[in-house]
């Protein structure tokens, strides 16, 4: 039992993500929303190779946002961060800049695990919907 314990426990420690694991999740994010590299570097402050590295690394065909219905970073994800964001007033654009990074940094790995899961259920339940609109 020790041993299962401590196997899922290691499992656990290497799926937590880290600082740059989150920081390709807000380019990816920028890139789904529709915004530059350049746009994306100016935001977010980080180094052109960082951006760039994501930028060729990540498809272009997954970059079109045209099925909302499908893009569960959008609204819930987002959210997330707005409602860490918005706790606080921010005096100037480099405040809130700052507090996008630190929500997208201290994103909880389960937070994301339960978006992962009820991604699963909308993507059954446009299947059912056939590609229609749903709520």
């Amino acid at each position: 039992m020790f041993l299962v314990n401590s196997h899922i426990i290691k499992m656990a420690a290497m799926l937590k993500p880290n600082a740059e694991y989150n920081r390709r999740a807000a380019i990816i994010e920028g890139l789904r929303a529709g915004r530059s590299a350049t746009e994306i570097i100016r935001f977010f402050g980080y180094p052109r190779s960082t951006v760039h590295d994501v930028v060729v690394k990540y498809p272009a065909s997954e970059q079109s946002n045209e099925d909302s219905n499908l893009n569960p970073m959008d609204y819930y994800v987002w959210s997330v961060v707005e409602r860490v964001t918005n706790k606080s007033r921010h005096p100037n654009v480099t405040s809130l800049r700052t507090a996008i990074q630190a929500a997208f940094v201290g994103m909880d790995s389960a937070t994301l695990q339960r978006a992962c899961e009820r991604f699963r259920q909308r993507i059954e339940t446009v299947i059912q919907a056939n590609g229609r609109y749903i709520e």
